[in-house]
């Protein structure tokens, strides 16, 4: 059986922080698709596993990486499952469509308050490393994401 890695924040964790970066993607020729995730790896080697397997062209919206990057990826995934009206897509649990009338700015904001509320949670278990940072990046590129 495979261990399935922990999503909680557990108390007086101050060794083996697990690192990691939580990931917003979107779809260019269906801009009101989405997907937010986590990884260990780099996130332009996930893009591009994604745009093979989902035979999509995903863009990076926007990451975060952080101690605890897991806990924030769930807190994240249940914040968006959390509104009924939500569509999810066949293709998985992390994928989304956009409301009719919300943007994807909307959704950088939900994990940027999921990484900071995962921080508050980790110092107040005493388990945030001293001197670790929440690291931000936001696609500003030239053919960068479609913003719909």
């Amino acid at each position: 059986m495979r261990h399935r890695p922990r999503t909680s924040i557990p108390w007086f964790r101050r060794r083996r922080i697990p690192f990691g970066t939580v990931y917003l993607m979107q779809a260019r020729d269906t801009p009101r698709l989405f997907k937010v995730g986590f990884t260990k790896r780099r996130t332009k080697d996930r893009r591009g596993e994604l745009n093979r397997v989902a035979r999509d062209d995903m863009a990076i919206v926007y990451t975060v990486s952080l101690p605890w990057a897991r806990s924030c990826e769930t807190l994240v995934l249940g914040r968006l499952r959390w509104n009924p009206f939500r569509r999810g897509d066949t293709r998985g649990t992390e994928w989304f469509w956009l409301g009719k009338r919300e943007s994807i700015e909307a959704i950088v904001r939900k994990i940027d308050r999921a990484a900071r509320d995962t921080r508050r949670m980790a110092r107040w278990r005493w388990s945030w490393p001293t001197g670790a940072e929440i690291r931000e990046f936001r696609a500003h590129e030239k053919g960068g994401p479609v913003h719909g």
